[in-house]
């Protein structure tokens, strides 16, 4: 296949003007060139840097423990001093943890009991949209909700073993427990915020119900939905350390339990702040998800 050969630019005279462009393209003496583009990595570093200045207080407070536990402590008791680990310890125990893949054992573990009982806790957001929607369906399922919502999760403890025993199955009822009423009732508020006149304005125009809930409703009540996972997802955590602390043989909770009878306080504190990090950086995903998918509410996914 021949190449195709394109002349160059030329005037009405016929001349050769490509040179001409050449030089309006460039800039005037005096003129700033244009800017060069900007590295990303330039830029996450410079974010990084403006950031620092806010984890001052974070680093008085390592500096003050990693005293009061290699230096003060072991003065005037020893044996407090094994009780309150120094964070130099404690990096040197999650690093080992995480060499030995120990710690990644019981992270997956705790994760995957953490997102089965979300998939099932997601049932509340059609109950909810029904709910919000439908007030003969209020009127009968809003009593059941108020009577179990107040019991809190670990109440269920000793009844869910009985049920399931000791395993995922009672843990994941745990978890479940503990996201379903926030999204549900987030869903109820969202659908009932719906602003009627655009209800009022999809009816006239000729829009079936089912276009109305899908297309009005539930795009509207999702920055509502949103907050009720964020807080589901938050409670859920709470509730799984917990439900493993009594009944499983795996993952974080499991892991501080085993450790507190070995009185290993380096380990227990590697899965509390394991704990900690995973919950910020759930938070920091849904967050990131919300800003990419609902633009338009920004101000709650902040």
């Amino acid at each position: 296949m021949q190449s195709r050969h394109v002349p160059p630019p030329q005037n009405d005279a016929g001349e050769d003007v490509s040179g001409r462009i050449e030089a309006a393209r460039a800039p005037l003496p005096g003129e700033p060139a244009a800017p060069l583009p900007i590295n990303p990595v330039l830029i996450w570093i410079i974010r990084v840097g403006a950031y620092l200045p806010n984890l001052a207080l974070f680093g008085v407070m390592i500096a003050v423990w990693q005293f009061i536990s290699s230096v003060w402590l072991p003065r005037i008791d020893p044996q407090m001093a094994v009780l309150m680990p120094a964070p130099t310890t404690i990096v040197v125990t999650a690093a080992a943890m995480i060499m030995s893949g120990e710690l990644l054992y019981h992270l997956v573990a705790s994760l995957k009991r953490e997102a089965t009982a979300f998939v099932f806790a997601c049932a509340a957001i059609p109950i909810g949209m029904a709910m919000g929607w439908w007030r003969p369906v209020y009127n009968q399922m809003n009593p059941i909700v108020e009577l179990l919502r107040p019991i809190p999760p670990l109440a269920w403890i000793p009844l869910s073993i009985l049920w399931f025993g000791l395993g995922d199955g009672q843990n994941e009822f745990i978890i479940f427990l503990g996201m379903f009423f926030p999204i549900l009732i987030n869903t109820i508020m969202g659908v009932r915020n719906i602003e009627p006149n655009l209800v009022r304005a999809a009816r006239s125009l000729g829009a079936s119900e089912r276009r109305v809930l899908t297309r009005i409703v539930l795009k509207g009540a999702l920055p509502q939905i949103v907050t009720g996972i964020r807080i589901a997802l938050g409670f859920g955590w709470m509730a799984l350390v917990a439900a493993e602390l009594v009944g499983a043989n795996s993952g974080l909770g499991f892991l501080i339990n085993d450790a507190r009878s070995m009185l290993r306080t380096d380990i227990i504190t590697v899965g509390m702040l394991t704990i900690g990090i995973v919950g910020l950086a759930i938070d920091a995903g849904i967050r990131a998800l919300t800003r990419r998918t609902l633009p338009w509410s920004l101000a709650m996914a902040k």
